[in-house]
């Protein structure tokens, strides 16, 4: 059974039954409409005939969901006995049907299909008591300032509510509100007939109530007036807004109950189709993991806190839940008139907050992926306040502006020496979360640039290195500079020896360092024995020498180093 997630109630399957024909098994297989064949990653292995959920409560009986492993042709149509197509699904490759227990065992058989589902309910649980407002998540403080301000709109930005419907009049919406399609009901006209969707949408974009106050919201009817509704229902709306979604777009789903791999695959297509989804953790204070949509990993999975940043009694937890948003005593827009209002309780109410933050961003930044929305979110939320999480991330939403764009500090580095080990970071004028790149240029050889923007290696050549840098934040905007890397010649040491001579036997002795580097010689101190003299530039002393002589010389290299040595060269008799 899924819960839209804020009166727990017992709903109710109505199919949609215009146009519907009996058909064999076979043929709803070559028949199934699939918008693509990517799956959600290995699924666990299955014995053979086994159809999944059947044992678990809200089990619509004989009524199944049915996924193949490509679009291609399924079994054969005469082996499987009589089956009757309820609907095909667009964003999956696969559809609902009718058919026995023994029927729907022999289909999860066939090699061609990747899961048989038993269709179960889908419903919201809501916890009505007094309420509070929006200011929470405006500043990083518990203390609230009675004040909410963001500097987008979300004028630019489609919300899809996938619930029960929205009251499209109401005073909240400004017109902004909007019928996608009813699948509860089989029509285009997605009303509210229980309050829960009109609820999420004002706290996504209500005038008073909500997060993006200009946003464009869109009703998505897939839960009934009793709040229930089928999965498959379900994933014929996150179809719909696969298809019809006006980008840039974030779906919110506040709803929730046991796992469906079928649910979460079709949120999966949808979230690769560019569409940011933000999904309710749960209300069964476990596991979110245990729980669909929440466990589907690209979407933003949210748990609710109260007014004193503690995990709500009632919200799921752990690794599962990217973040927390506020979601006890919520006031928002209702259906019972244009101008009604009433306090909730449940993920259902945290989702949209972050629902409305989502909006947000993709208002600056349209064209942002539904992953960057993710973690920018993550990135940015409030950090160490959450209370009682049961091993959930510690994050709590934070809406703000986006930050100014980064300036990288560095223009020149410390200088380098060829063969000393560096290691060097280049800096921001503030700390921002990002990554570094190399742009343009050269790196000296033997020097690298990683990811966290350090500089390091043995620099194997001097001179002044020019490059050009590329810093990304998680926004993510992008700024880049010139930075210069000098790098010196390590200082030079001349090799102490040189032979002795005979008087009136040619000579030679060659000065030199240690790693053979060129530059200028000269006499400094002292002086040559008599007959031998000095080629600056190479280093030789040659001639014919007379008497033994003592010198000092210098050495200087074209980065101007220098290095003295002093020398003897005894001149023994002939």
């Amino acid at each position: 059974m899924v819960q839209g997630v804020c009166g727990l109630k017992r709903g109710r399957w109505r199919p949609i039954t215009r146009g519907m024909r009996k058909w064999t098994l076979g043929a709803l297989l070559t028949s199934a409409v699939a918008a693509s064949a990517a799956l959600l990653g290995p699924a666990p292995a299955l014995a053979a005939g086994t159809v999944i959920g059947a044992e678990l409560p809200g089990a619509l009986p004989g009524r199944y969901i049915v996924t193949l492993k490509d679009r291609g042709t399924g079994p054969s149509v005469h082996s499987m006995g009589a089956g009757r197509l309820v609907r095909s699904f667009r964003s999956i490759p696969g559809f609902a049907a009718e058919m026995t227990a023994a029927q729907a065992r022999r289909l999860a058989a066939d090699p061609a299909v990747r899961s048989v589902e038993q269709d179960r309910m889908i419903h919201i649980a809501t916890q009505n008591r007094p309420g509070w407002g929006l200011d929470r998540i405006d500043q990083r403080s518990a203390t609230l300032s009675k004040t909410y301000t963001a500097t987008d709109d979300g004028s630019a930005v489609h919300a899809y509510v996938i619930d029960t419907g929205i009251r499209i009049t109401h005073s909240e919406f400004g017109g902004r509100a909007s019928y996608g399609y009813d699948f509860a009901d089989g029509d285009r006209v997605a009303s509210d007939c229980n309050g829960h969707g009109t609820h999420v949408a004002g706290t996504i974009g209500g005038a008073r109530y909500g997060v993006a106050k200009k946003v464009q919201l869109v009703a998505v009817r897939v839960l009934g007036c009793d709040g229930g509704g089928s999965i498959s229902d379900v994933i014929d709306g996150v179809d719909w807004v696969t298809e019809h979604a006006i980008k840039p777009a974030v779906a919110n789903m506040s709803m929730g109950g046991s796992v469906s791999r079928s649910l979460d695959y079709a949120v999966q297509e949808s979230i690769a189709s560019g569409v940011t989804y933000v999904v309710a953790a749960g209300n069964e204070d476990d596991d979110a993991r245990w729980s669909s949509p929440a466990d589907v990993p690209a979407a933003i999975t949210v748990g609710a806190t109260d007014s004193r940043d503690r995990r709500a009694s009632f919200s799921n937890y752990g690794s599962g839940v990217d973040l927390f948003a506020p979601g006890v005593d919520i006031r928002s827009s209702v259906a019972d008139s244009n101008t009604a209002t009433d306090v909730y309780s449940g993920t259902s109410m945290a989702a949209p907050h972050v629902a409305g933050a989502a909006a947000l961003l993709l208002d600056a930044n349209p064209s942002l992926t539904p992953g960057q929305v993710r973690d920018r979110l993550v990135a940015n939320a409030t950090t160490g306040r959450v209370a009682d999480r049961m091993g959930s991330p510690n994050r709590l939403l934070f809406v703000t502006a986006p930050p100014a764009k980064p300036v990288i500090a560095t223009t020149r580095t410390a200088a380098a020496v060829v063969g000393t080990e560096l290691s060097t970071r280049l800096a921001l004028t503030a700390n921002r979360v990002g990554s570094w790149t190399l742009a343009g240029g050269t790196l000296p050889p033997g020097l690298s640039l990683n990811r966290s923007g350090v500089l390091s290696g043995t620099p194997a050549q001097a001179g002044d290195y020019v490059v050009t840098v590329r810093f990304t934040d998680y926004v993510p905007q992008v700024v880049t500079r010139q930075v210069t890397i000098p790098v010196e010649a390590s200082v030079p040491v001349i090799d102490p020896t040189l032979p002795d001579g005979q008087a009136g036997v040619y000579y030679e002795g060659q000065l030199t360092t240690a790693d053979q580097r060129d530059g200028v010689w000269a006499v400094t101190a002292g002086a040559l024995p008599a007959g031998l003299t000095l080629d600056e530039a190479s280093g030789l002393i040659s001639g014919v020498p007379s008497a033994t002589g003592s010198f000092t010389v210098r050495f200087t290299d074209p980065w101007g180093q220098t290095a003295t040595a002093d020398f003897t060269i005894t001149v023994g008799a002939a």
